[in-house]
């Protein structure tokens, strides 16, 4: 017996349960879906829930509580309502996540899908842009280009847009380098089809796992830029709100509105771990899926 074909032997007694008994089940990948899931629903549909007020509505009755059955997350600096800043604040967070992830994907998974599979001088163009960009400090980077253009959401999308660009690049490229020696890709070479139809019939789907596991991750990452643009002053400008500027207002006065520092912080948290949680799940999964082939 070959030595491939026993370490192939080896992954498939490892994937069968011993026993008979199944695996067992991953409790907190399920609870990272649960939280993102929650997040989503309520960020996207909070206006119409009745937990949800107006984060602008000031109180001057319930200036700086803390935490209470009518204020989940107490109330700032001129009474308004925490949670509900964490809500609606969330949408523009999650909107530029969304959108940098999504752009970094269409055109960073696309120059690294045509560099690893026509490699030659394509590969050396994309390798060169790659190399330039990530050689840049990436918050300096988005720093830069928000402060000398303008504090809006098209320009705090487009700098967020250049930080997940290249690194979604380079990951496809690498991913696109290895799916491109299978035999089923040297087999349709053989057969004389053609290039493109190979990309996108045989190469194109076997990469995408790998796109869309990073995909969360790069969401996490994007989201914590956001939100140290937001805390520095740097995002989108008042009375636009994000969970960094709360952070930030909270900070202000933070021994009277701690609440208003950690609790925010900890849905912060909680998403980004949850979003490089289900990254690094996929990843795993993934990886078990080619090392059996």
């Amino acid at each position: 017996m070959s030595n491939a074909a026993a370490m192939a032997e080896a992954e498939a007694v490892k994937a069968v349960p011993v026993g008979g008994r199944k695996e067992p089940r991953n409790y907190i990948f399920w609870f990272a879906v649960v939280w993102l899931v929650l997040v989503l629903l309520i960020t996207i549909f909070g206006e119409w829930l009745p937990i949800v007020d107006d984060p602008n509505e000031r109180n001057a009755d319930t200036i700086k509580k803390g935490p209470s059955w009518d204020n989940w997350f107490g109330t700032a600096t001129f009474g308004q309502d925490v949670f509900s800043r964490v809500v609606v604040g969330g949408r523009i967070s999650l909107r530029v996540a969304a959108i940098g992830t999504a752009v970094g994907i269409g055109v960073g998974g696309t120059l690294g899908l045509l560099a690893g599979f026509y490699r030659g001088w394509v590969d050396s163009i994309v390798r060169l842009i790659i190399n330039v960009t990530l050689s840049i400090p990436a918050l300096l980077l988005v720093i830069f280009i928000v402060a000398v253009r303008d504090q809006s959401l098209f320009w705090v999308v487009f700098a967020v847009c250049i930080l997940a660009i290249p690194a979604l690049a380079r990951i496809v490229r690498a991913s696109t380098l290895q799916v491109a020696e299978r035999e089923y890709v040297k087999a349709a070479e053989v057969v004389g089809a053609k290039r493109l139809s190979i990309l996108f019939r045989e190469v194109l789907p076997n990469v995408m796992p790998t796109m869309i596991s990073f995909a969360f991750l790069t969401t996490g990452i994007i989201l914590v830029a956001e939100s140290s643009l937001s805390f520095l002053g740097l995002s989108v400008e008042a009375p636009t709100i994000t969970w960094g500027s709360i952070i930030a207002e909270g900070r202000i006065s933070f021994q009277e509105t701690p609440h208003m520092v950690f609790l925010p912080a900890v849905v912060l948290f909680l998403t980004v771990l949850s979003l490089n949680f289900i990254g690094d799940q996929l990843l795993k999964r993934y990886d078990i899926r080619e090392s059996a082939l």
